[in-house]
């Protein structure tokens, strides 16, 4: 049987040994001595094009130090990262919080009034105005402070304890107004 007449490209071409000799006739000379030769002129400027390229690169990128400041950015900003006193804040209600979990009434209408007025200078900070307390708290908005009808309940409770000292205070109405502003503090995502 002859390879020709079952593979249709053989029999366009001839034998294997003569699609050999078309392939390497049509396409030798990319691989010929000759044409090496001449594109080695070529090959030479290419290679010494990307060499001042990359050198001019290199060049550019020291003297403008472009790819420092990203980096340097980042670095700054954590150099002088501060957190606008909430490490304070946070500070001052844990230690409010302490004399808060004392079994004494005392502690209790002590801590009530310095959770007040540290919710009262948190308000100050978040430009609610000057004033009152109580104008302060009118300025807010319920997307401010969605429990702000128990920061008012809180507040008349602290106002009570401040023109009374001898006020009779029970636990239940502490926590309550305690959490008052625990919840509203959260709400304002001081801590």
């Amino acid at each position: 049987m002859d390879p020709t007449s079952t593979n249709p490209f053989l029999s366009q071409w001839g034998s294997e040994t003569n699609l050999a000799q078309s392939i390497k006739d049509n396409f030798g000379f990319l691989v010929s001595d000759k044409l090496q030769h001449d594109l080695l002129l070529v090959k030479i400027l290419f290679i010494v094009f990307s060499a001042l390229c990359a050198v001019g690169i290199i060049y550019l990128l020291k003297k403008t130090s472009y790819h420092h400041l990203d980096y340097l950015e980042s670095v700054d900003i954590l150099k002088n990262y501060k957190d606008f006193g909430a490490s304070k804040v946070l500070k001052q209600w844990k230690k409010i919080k302490k004399n808060f979990e004392k079994d004494n009434p005392v502690y209790w209408k002590l801590a009530l009034l310095e959770a007040e007025k540290m919710f009262d200078e948190i308000l100050k900070r978040m430009g609610l105005g000057p004033g009152t307390m109580d104008e302060r708290l009118s300025r807010a908005s319920q997307d401010d402070l969605p429990n702000i009808a128990d920061v008012l309940r809180a507040r008349a409770l602290c106002q009570d304890i401040a023109q009374d000292p001898d006020f009779q205070l029970d636990k239940e109405k502490a926590e309550e107004a305690f959490s008052a502003f625990e919840k509203a503090l959260i709400s304002l995502q001081v801590f």
